[in-house]
């Protein structure tokens, strides 16, 4: 009863806006009809056309534009990791839509510790692992490491991507991982070869399978 009261002036002090257009909305974090229809973009990415050759599939979530964009780029670049609310919102949302059958545990996409250190946190463990745990999945952010810092990707051609990723990643309690189903997931997909990468090193140790999904896409297909 306490954290209700609490929560209530709360609202009062900071009424719940939609982080599209400002509109009053009942929740925290939560967007209005009118911008949820555009922001939410459910679709799953091909894995041929992406060529991906050890991520089975990959589901996107959001386009990334508009609001999205301008939200991830304030948690990823300016600490502003306050803002992530809206788009656990929206993960939410889809959580009722997109199915994970047999997915036994969930793995984000780590950073290297020298970056994190410099960001305060992972921007993915954040957007994640509260969604991961709702939906009753075993939540693993510590069996995949990133063992070599790498130039970010979004500095490089698509062309020069896998060559800097490559051999970039390292399984750490590779007993939790083997023979098992993996949902990894990352806050944006941009070429699939970050991702494909880690689901390379998640498989040679013994992954059964490795999906992805990610919050946010510029691709179409």
């Amino acid at each position: 009863m306490l954290g209700t009261l609490v929560k209530a002036c709360l609202d009062l002090v900071y009424p719940p806006k939609c982080p599209g257009c400002g509109k009053a909305v009942a929740e925290h974090g939560q967007w209005c009809p009118l911008c949820l229809g555009p922001v939410l973009s459910l679709k799953a990415l091909s894995p041929a056309l992406h060529r991906l050759k050890h991520l089975a599939g990959c589901f996107i979530v959001c386009q990334y534009s508009g609001a999205v964009r301008h939200l991830l780029q304030d948690i990823k670049f300016h600490g502003e990791d306050n803002k992530q609310a809206a788009l656990a919102w929206l993960l939410t949302q889809a959580a009722g839509t997109v199915r994970f059958a047999g997915i036994d545990a969930v793995v984000p996409v780590p950073l290297h510790p020298k970056r994190r250190r410099e960001r305060g946190y992972n921007q993915t463990e954040l957007l994640f692992s509260s969604w991961s745990r709702k939906q009753g999945f075993l939540w693993l952010p510590d069996v995949l490491i990133r063992e070599r810092e790498t130039l970010p990707q979004w500095e490089l051609p698509s062309n020069e991507r896998r060559k800097n990723i490559r051999g970039a990643f390292r399984v750490q309690k590779s007993n939790l991982i083997q023979g098992k189903r993996i949902l990894l997931v990352d806050d944006i997909f941009t070429t699939g070869a970050t991702m494909d990468e880690c689901a390379k090193t998640l498989l040679a140790v013994g992954a059964e399978k490795v999906e992805g999904l990610a919050l946010a896409s510029s691709s179409r297909g």
